[in-house]
């Protein structure tokens, strides 16, 4: 008995000191040192030696995957992209972008749904909205929409459970690493870290790959070497009439489309990009405090009172113009800057903010400096359209009305978040909203049919300005004089006077077949007239 508790007292002190020798050794080299080797104590019996296996056990090694499993993890991604390639060469290879624009983007986005199942309506719900631009007519406002929706649709998809705004700071930090993903695989470093990633593996999953493949695709080019012997259709049919330039750009295209959507369909999703807010002076910087803030809605009142009367009697009631003056030099030299004093009106009313509880009367005048520069914002789109109606309609002119127009929406909204004391990022998520919705349905507008039709109604229209609006301007010329085309042709000989041609589905876009539609209706119209 004094002998067996002994040996228990000697083993349990062997047992201590090996802990405590543990505890001093870092964890790798106890891995790849003392866990290999057998646990060997001096001078203690063989059976309790035996029965110590609790005292070196072995971690537990993590289940092998089947190489076919990870094959086929791999195969969807690999086989979409192969199928997306094929799809870019059947719509775009030697055809104008159009239609096959939209139908690309909903393919990209069903293949990255392939292996994510949840809530793919929204996501494609968005695409459809965003590509609907596009599907009107291809230009570089529909093609911006196209492809904010499909980034914002992808990174919806991949994080469904995320909230609107951790989506939009998603979809910002994935546009701006996109480039930089097109560029990585042409870095030779790439290449390096590959080799590396293949040497330290050292699973050989290409040589795997090519032993497995080389019979199968051996046994069937023999077999279809002897059934195109026989079969003199099949023979035909893979007949090659090779052209190696065309057969290289054409390789070229492939890569390059599979460079640009292999990105597209990785499934890692950045992290929202950190908006730090931005550093604003103060207040007090600008000089600003309650006394002065008061005193200068006052004065400011004051001046665009002044302002709007003088516009008033002189563009509604016609008084007469200083000497020397005509309305349209007095209509451009005031649209403009009337427009800059207004967006500065806006800035000046979100500066002040802080002092509106100071005294009672700084709402009322607030609100009153607001209204009157939206009548300051009437007055310079009344300007504008004088000016308009004695040189005529261009693209800018009609881009400045429309930002008139939002800039007096903008100031109403300025007045709203003041009445009714929201955050500054309520006014500028409805501001963005405003904007971007102006520009969707912006994007739906035949601008060069609307300017061809203004100018030519106008005696002395400007033929070459007319003739730069391309063919989408056709119909309005076919209305204001419906002649055939090779009449037209004599007289502005320019695109103008040729109907938009599509040249298939590819190239489809419905504003130019409504407009290639219209002028063939004019066109068979005109001799039964």
């Amino acid at each position: 008995m004094h002998r067996i508790a002994a040996l228990h007292k000697s083993c349990t002190t062997c047992a201590r000191l090996l802990h405590k020798r543990r505890a001093r050794v870092p964890q790798d080299i106890l891995r790849r040192q003392i866990m290999p080797q057998p646990l060997l104590i001096p001078g203690l019996p063989r059976s309790l030696a035996l029965d110590g296996w609790w005292l070196d056990m072995p971690e537990a090694a993590a289940p092998e995957r089947s190489p076919i499993r990870a094959a086929s993890a791999r195969w969807p991604h690999w086989a979409g992209l192969a199928a997306l390639v094929a799809l870019a060469d059947i719509l775009f290879w030697h055809h104008d972008p159009g239609l096959s624009l939209a139908l690309f983007a909903l393919a990209i986005l069903l293949v990255a749904a392939v292996g994510n199942v949840r809530r793919r309506a929204g996501p494609l719900a968005l695409l459809v909205l965003g590509v609907a631009p596009a599907i009107e007519h291809v230009q570089m406002l529909s093609l911006a929409f196209l492809t904010l929706s499909l980034a914002a649709a992808l990174v919806w998809l991949r994080s469904p459970e995320a909230g609107t705004a951790e989506i939009i700071a998603r979809t910002a930090a994935w546009l701006c690493r996109l480039p930089g993903r097109w560029f990585t695989p042409l870095a030779p470093r790439r290449a390096l870290a590959a080799r590396e990633i293949r040497s330290a593996g050292g699973n050989g999953s290409a040589r795997k790959s090519l032993r497995d493949w080389a019979f199968p695709l051996a046994g069937s080019l023999v077999f279809l070497a002897l059934l195109m012997q026989a079969n003199p259709v099949l023979a035909r049919l893979l007949t090659l009439d090779l052209d190696l330039w065309s057969m290289f750009t054409r390789v070229l295209f492939w890569a390059g489309m599979a460079l640009f959507i292999a990105p597209l369909l990785a499934p890692e999703i950045p992290e929202p990009m950190s908006l730090s807010p931005v550093a604003l002076p103060s207040v007090a910087r600008l000089g600003l405090n309650p006394r002065s803030v008061l005193r200068a809605l006052f004065v400011f009142n004051a001046l665009i009172a002044v302002q709007s009367a003088t516009d008033l009697c002189i563009l509604v009631f016609g008084a007469a113009l200083p000497e020397g003056m005509s309305m349209a030099e007095y209509a451009h030299r005031g649209a403009y800057p009337l427009l800059a004093t207004t967006l500065l009106a806006g800035g000046f009313a979100l500066a002040i903010r802080p002092f509106l509880k100071e005294h009672r009367a700084m709402l009322p005048l607030l609100l009153l400096w607001l209204a009157q520069n939206m009548v300051l914002c009437g007055a310079a789109m009344m300007r504008l359209e004088h000016y308009i109606d004695a040189f005529g309609l261009t693209y800018l002119r009609l881009y400045a009305l429309i930002w008139m127009g939002l800039v007096a929406a903008g100031l109403g909204l300025v007045a709203t978040q003041v009445v009714l004391g929201r955050t500054t990022l309520w006014l500028l998520i409805r501001c963005i909203a405003l904007g971007l919705g102006t520009l969707y349905l912006c994007a739906f507008v035949n601008f060069a049919q609307v300017i061809a039709a203004q100018n030519l109604a106008r005696p002395g229209a400007d033929a070459d300005y007319i003739c730069a609006l391309g063919p989408m301007a056709h119909g309005a010329l076919m209305a204001s004089s419906p002649v055939t085309d090779a009449e037209l042709d004599e007289v502005y000989p320019c695109p103008i006077a040729t109907a938009p041609r599509i040249k298939g589905w590819r190239d489809w876009g419905f504003r130019s077949w409504r407009v290639a539609h219209y002028s063939a209706a004019m066109a068979k119209a005109e001799p039964t007239q």
